[in-house]
Protein backbone atom coordinates (compact mmCIF):
# COMPACT_ATOMS: atom_id res chain seq x y z
CA UNK A 1 0.00 0.00 0.00
CA UNK A 2 1.27 3.91 -0.64
CA UNK A 3 1.12 6.77 0.82
CA UNK A 4 -1.59 9.45 -1.11
CA UNK A 5 1.16 11.44 -2.95
CA UNK A 6 0.01 14.72 -3.14
CA UNK A 7 1.22 15.55 -6.96
CA UNK A 8 -1.17 16.89 -9.44
CA UNK A 9 -1.52 13.63 -10.93
CA UNK A 10 -0.39 10.10 -9.59
CA UNK A 11 -1.35 6.04 -9.95
CA UNK A 12 -3.16 5.40 -7.14
CA UNK A 13 -2.55 1.68 -6.56
CA UNK A 14 -3.42 1.17 -10.29
CA UNK A 15 -5.75 4.09 -10.48
CA UNK A 16 -4.86 7.39 -12.21
CA UNK A 17 -5.89 9.71 -10.08
CA UNK A 18 -5.60 13.87 -9.07
CA UNK A 19 -5.58 15.67 -6.40
CA UNK A 20 -8.86 17.83 -5.64
CA UNK A 21 -7.52 20.75 -2.99
CA UNK A 22 -10.07 21.28 0.06
CA UNK A 23 -11.12 24.01 1.01
CA UNK A 24 -14.27 26.18 0.19
CA UNK A 25 -16.57 24.57 -2.41
CA UNK A 26 -20.44 25.11 -3.90
CA UNK A 27 -22.80 23.48 -4.59
CA UNK A 28 -26.61 23.34 -6.29
CA UNK A 29 -27.56 26.90 -7.95
CA UNK A 30 -29.29 29.87 -7.58
CA UNK A 31 -30.90 29.56 -10.88
CA UNK A 32 -32.37 26.46 -11.07
CA UNK A 33 -33.39 24.74 -14.61
CA UNK A 34 -35.32 21.77 -13.08
CA UNK A 35 -36.39 23.12 -9.34
CA UNK A 36 -38.15 19.72 -8.86
CA UNK A 37 -34.87 17.88 -9.08
CA UNK A 38 -33.43 19.85 -6.00
CA UNK A 39 -30.69 22.10 -7.67
CA UNK A 40 -31.03 24.86 -6.05
CA UNK A 41 -30.14 26.59 -3.95
CA UNK A 42 -25.92 28.13 -4.04
CA UNK A 43 -25.08 26.39 -1.15
CA UNK A 44 -21.58 26.13 0.03
CA UNK A 45 -18.93 23.58 1.82
CA UNK A 46 -15.82 22.85 3.49
CA UNK A 47 -13.93 19.72 2.44
CA UNK A 48 -10.75 18.54 3.02
CA UNK A 49 -8.58 17.54 0.37
CA UNK A 50 -9.27 14.15 -1.48
CA UNK A 51 -8.24 12.33 -4.35
CA UNK A 52 -10.24 11.06 -7.39
CA UNK A 53 -10.09 9.04 -10.55
CA UNK A 54 -8.98 11.55 -13.54
CA UNK A 55 -11.94 9.11 -15.71
CA UNK A 56 -15.10 7.56 -14.74
CA UNK A 57 -14.34 3.47 -14.17
CA UNK A 58 -13.49 1.46 -17.43
CA UNK A 59 -14.79 -1.33 -18.60
CA UNK A 60 -10.94 -3.10 -18.37
CA UNK A 61 -10.60 -1.98 -15.03
CA UNK A 62 -14.29 -3.42 -13.68
CA UNK A 63 -12.87 -6.25 -15.50
CA UNK A 64 -9.73 -6.41 -13.41
CA UNK A 65 -12.39 -6.62 -10.53
CA UNK A 66 -14.73 -9.34 -11.97
CA UNK A 67 -11.28 -11.50 -12.11
CA UNK A 68 -9.80 -10.65 -9.02
CA UNK A 69 -13.50 -11.60 -6.56
CA UNK A 70 -15.84 -13.24 -8.61
CA UNK A 71 -18.50 -10.93 -8.62
CA UNK A 72 -21.88 -10.91 -10.61
CA UNK A 73 -23.25 -7.42 -11.39
CA UNK A 74 -26.99 -7.10 -10.31
CA UNK A 75 -28.23 -7.19 -14.09
CA UNK A 76 -26.26 -10.46 -14.28
CA UNK A 77 -27.96 -11.87 -11.15
CA UNK A 78 -31.48 -10.00 -12.64
CA UNK A 79 -30.74 -11.71 -16.37
CA UNK A 80 -31.69 -7.83 -17.95
CA UNK A 81 -31.39 -4.67 -17.21
CA UNK A 82 -32.34 -1.12 -19.19
CA UNK A 83 -31.35 -0.25 -22.25
CA UNK A 84 -32.24 3.06 -24.68
CA UNK A 85 -34.86 1.74 -26.87
CA UNK A 86 -33.02 3.39 -29.94
CA UNK A 87 -29.40 1.67 -28.83
CA UNK A 88 -30.86 -1.66 -29.12
CA UNK A 89 -29.34 -3.77 -32.12
CA UNK A 90 -31.73 -6.26 -32.25
CA UNK A 91 -35.42 -5.23 -31.56
CA UNK A 92 -36.89 -8.58 -31.24
CA UNK A 93 -35.22 -8.79 -28.14
CA UNK A 94 -37.33 -5.77 -26.65
CA UNK A 95 -39.15 -7.21 -24.03
CA UNK A 96 -41.38 -4.57 -23.02
CA UNK A 97 -41.02 -0.61 -23.32
CA UNK A 98 -41.09 0.67 -19.44
CA UNK A 99 -44.48 2.73 -19.20
CA UNK A 100 -42.62 5.03 -16.49
CA UNK A 101 -39.42 5.21 -18.70
CA UNK A 102 -40.59 5.79 -22.24
CA UNK A 103 -37.00 6.47 -23.80
CA UNK A 104 -36.09 2.61 -22.02
CA UNK A 105 -36.56 -1.02 -22.64
CA UNK A 106 -36.32 -4.04 -20.70
CA UNK A 107 -33.42 -6.42 -22.16
CA UNK A 108 -32.85 -9.82 -21.20
CA UNK A 109 -29.38 -10.27 -21.38
CA UNK A 110 -28.06 -6.86 -21.21
CA UNK A 111 -25.37 -6.27 -18.36
CA UNK A 112 -22.15 -4.67 -18.54
CA UNK A 113 -20.04 -6.99 -20.61
CA UNK A 114 -23.64 -6.89 -23.13
CA UNK A 115 -24.32 -3.10 -22.72
CA UNK A 116 -26.85 -3.20 -25.65
CA UNK A 117 -28.35 -6.62 -25.42
CA UNK A 118 -27.51 -9.64 -27.24
CA UNK A 119 -25.59 -9.07 -30.64
CA UNK A 120 -23.45 -6.41 -28.22
CA UNK A 121 -19.88 -6.80 -26.44
CA UNK A 122 -17.26 -4.20 -25.06
CA UNK A 123 -14.87 -5.93 -27.64
CA UNK A 124 -11.97 -2.53 -28.23
CA UNK A 125 -13.52 -0.81 -25.44
CA UNK A 126 -11.05 -0.86 -22.38
CA UNK A 127 -11.32 2.40 -22.29
CA UNK A 128 -14.90 3.24 -22.42
CA UNK A 129 -17.23 3.72 -19.04
CA UNK A 130 -18.45 0.58 -17.96
CA UNK A 131 -22.16 0.70 -17.82
CA UNK A 132 -24.79 -1.35 -16.90
CA UNK A 133 -23.78 -0.94 -13.07
CA UNK A 134 -26.25 0.01 -10.41
CA UNK A 135 -25.22 1.74 -7.62
CA UNK A 136 -24.78 -1.38 -5.11
CA UNK A 137 -22.21 -2.58 -8.04
CA UNK A 138 -20.23 0.60 -7.72
CA UNK A 139 -20.16 0.62 -4.05
CA UNK A 140 -18.75 -2.67 -4.23
CA UNK A 141 -16.08 -1.73 -6.63
CA UNK A 142 -15.45 0.96 -4.37
CA UNK A 143 -14.90 -1.04 -1.69
CA UNK A 144 -12.65 -3.39 -3.60
CA UNK A 145 -10.47 -0.65 -4.75
CA UNK A 146 -10.33 0.76 -1.43
CA UNK A 147 -12.41 4.18 -2.30
CA UNK A 148 -15.83 5.21 -2.10
CA UNK A 149 -18.11 6.78 -3.89
CA UNK A 150 -18.01 10.39 -4.11
CA UNK A 151 -20.54 12.55 -2.13
CA UNK A 152 -22.42 15.24 -4.51
CA UNK A 153 -20.17 17.93 -2.57
CA UNK A 154 -17.35 16.57 -3.51
CA UNK A 155 -18.41 15.55 -6.90
CA UNK A 156 -19.35 19.25 -7.75
CA UNK A 157 -16.41 20.44 -5.85
CA UNK A 158 -13.97 18.52 -8.74
CA UNK A 159 -16.14 19.51 -11.87
CA UNK A 160 -15.77 22.93 -10.85
CA UNK A 161 -12.31 22.14 -11.20
CA UNK A 162 -11.53 25.89 -9.17
CA UNK A 163 -14.21 28.23 -11.59
CA UNK A 164 -16.61 28.54 -8.91
CA UNK A 165 -20.02 29.35 -9.75
CA UNK A 166 -20.56 27.92 -13.71
CA UNK A 167 -22.64 25.80 -15.49
CA UNK A 168 -19.79 23.40 -17.07
CA UNK A 169 -16.49 22.14 -16.03
CA UNK A 170 -15.13 24.33 -18.74
CA UNK A 171 -16.96 27.55 -17.44
CA UNK A 172 -20.51 29.26 -19.19
CA UNK A 173 -20.05 28.79 -22.69
CA UNK A 174 -22.77 26.89 -24.45
CA UNK A 175 -21.33 23.35 -26.03
CA UNK A 176 -21.87 23.46 -30.35
CA UNK A 177 -21.55 21.14 -33.16
CA UNK A 178 -18.04 22.69 -33.97
CA UNK A 179 -16.81 22.88 -30.17
CA UNK A 180 -18.93 19.82 -28.50
CA UNK A 181 -16.74 20.23 -25.10
CA UNK A 182 -18.57 16.71 -23.99
CA UNK A 183 -20.53 13.71 -25.89
CA UNK A 184 -24.00 14.78 -25.92
CA UNK A 185 -27.25 15.02 -27.91
CA UNK A 186 -26.30 11.69 -29.75
CA UNK A 187 -29.95 10.99 -30.40
CA UNK A 188 -30.49 14.58 -32.04
CA UNK A 189 -28.27 13.75 -34.48
CA UNK A 190 -28.47 12.60 -37.92
CA UNK A 191 -26.53 9.65 -37.50
CA UNK A 192 -29.23 7.31 -35.16
CA UNK A 193 -27.46 4.15 -36.00
CA UNK A 194 -28.08 1.76 -33.02
CA UNK A 195 -23.94 1.21 -33.11
CA UNK A 196 -23.17 4.26 -32.86
CA UNK A 197 -25.49 5.67 -29.66
CA UNK A 198 -23.28 5.30 -26.69
CA UNK A 199 -20.68 6.46 -24.71
CA UNK A 200 -17.44 7.01 -26.08
CA UNK A 201 -13.52 6.81 -24.41
CA UNK A 202 -13.12 7.92 -20.62
CA UNK A 203 -10.50 10.43 -21.70
CA UNK A 204 -12.08 12.24 -24.63
CA UNK A 205 -12.28 16.15 -24.60
CA UNK A 206 -10.28 17.87 -22.71
CA UNK A 207 -10.02 17.64 -19.05
CA UNK A 208 -10.84 20.63 -16.24
CA UNK A 209 -8.82 22.85 -14.21
CA UNK A 210 -8.25 20.26 -12.01
CA UNK A 211 -7.06 17.02 -14.60
CA UNK A 212 -10.54 15.54 -14.52
CA UNK A 213 -12.29 14.01 -17.76
CA UNK A 214 -15.85 13.94 -19.05
CA UNK A 215 -17.53 14.81 -15.72
CA UNK A 216 -21.05 15.98 -18.09
CA UNK A 217 -22.04 14.10 -20.72
CA UNK A 218 -21.01 10.58 -21.68
CA UNK A 219 -22.83 8.57 -18.59
CA UNK A 220 -24.44 9.77 -15.49
CA UNK A 221 -22.44 8.78 -12.55
CA UNK A 222 -23.40 7.43 -9.17
CA UNK A 223 -22.30 9.48 -5.87
CA UNK A 224 -22.99 8.80 -2.50
CA UNK A 225 -25.85 10.94 -1.18
CA UNK A 226 -29.23 9.21 -1.06
CA UNK A 227 -32.16 11.32 -1.49
CA UNK A 228 -34.44 11.98 1.25
CA UNK A 229 -37.66 11.43 0.91
CA UNK A 230 -39.91 12.36 4.14
CA UNK A 231 -42.57 9.95 3.24
CA UNK A 232 -40.23 7.18 1.92
CA UNK A 233 -40.63 4.87 5.13
CA UNK A 234 -44.40 5.81 5.43
CA UNK A 235 -44.58 4.31 1.95
CA UNK A 236 -42.36 1.74 1.55
CA UNK A 237 -40.69 2.91 -1.59
CA UNK A 238 -36.71 1.85 -1.46
CA UNK A 239 -34.02 4.04 -1.00
CA UNK A 240 -32.47 6.35 -4.45
CA UNK A 241 -29.30 7.94 -4.47
CA UNK A 242 -27.87 11.10 -6.71
CA UNK A 243 -26.51 10.60 -10.11
CA UNK A 244 -24.44 13.15 -11.38
CA UNK A 245 -23.55 14.98 -14.97
CA UNK A 246 -26.05 14.00 -17.32
CA UNK A 247 -25.05 11.70 -20.30
CA UNK A 248 -24.77 10.95 -24.16
CA UNK A 249 -28.74 11.07 -24.49
CA UNK A 250 -28.95 15.01 -22.68
CA UNK A 251 -29.44 17.75 -25.13
CA UNK A 252 -30.68 21.54 -24.05
CA UNK A 253 -33.85 20.74 -25.85
CA UNK A 254 -35.46 17.77 -24.03
CA UNK A 255 -32.83 17.12 -20.83
CA UNK A 256 -30.43 19.77 -20.15
CA UNK A 257 -28.80 17.97 -17.88
CA UNK A 258 -25.42 17.87 -18.69
CA UNK A 259 -24.91 20.55 -15.78
CA UNK A 260 -22.72 20.60 -12.77
CA UNK A 261 -25.80 21.21 -10.49
CA UNK A 262 -28.15 19.17 -12.47
CA UNK A 263 -29.22 15.60 -10.78
CA UNK A 264 -31.07 12.85 -10.96
CA UNK A 265 -31.59 9.69 -8.54
CA UNK A 266 -32.13 6.20 -8.87
CA UNK A 267 -32.77 3.09 -6.73
CA UNK A 268 -29.26 1.14 -5.47
CA UNK A 269 -30.36 -1.68 -7.80
CA UNK A 270 -31.01 0.07 -11.29
CA UNK A 271 -28.39 -0.60 -13.90
CA UNK A 272 -29.23 1.15 -17.55
CA UNK A 273 -26.50 1.94 -20.52
CA UNK A 274 -25.45 5.30 -19.93
CA UNK A 275 -24.45 5.18 -16.06
CA UNK A 276 -21.38 4.87 -14.68
CA UNK A 277 -19.09 5.91 -11.94
CA UNK A 278 -15.91 7.14 -10.72
CA UNK A 279 -14.35 6.96 -7.01
CA UNK A 280 -12.44 8.93 -4.76
CA UNK A 281 -9.73 8.12 -1.93
CA UNK A 282 -8.88 9.88 0.99
CA UNK A 283 -5.11 11.28 1.89
CA UNK A 284 -3.92 8.72 3.94
CA UNK A 285 -2.02 5.40 3.90
CA UNK A 286 -3.93 2.77 2.98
Amino acid sequence: MQTASLSTEAPHDGFNTVLIPGGKSLRGTDSPIYPVDGEGPLRCDELEPYLMTSTVITNGQFEKFVLDTGYLSEAERFGWSFVFRGAVLDKNFIDAQVATLPWWCKIYGADWRRPKGPGSDIDGQGNFPVVQVSWNDAVSFASWAGGRLPNEAEWEHAARGGLGDVLYPWGNVEPTLDDPKCHIGQIDSSNCDPINIGPIATDAHGANGYGLFNLVGNVWEWVGDEVLHKDRHQSGSPPQFLLKGGSYLCHRKYCYRYRIAARISNTTDSALGHTGFRIVFSLTSR
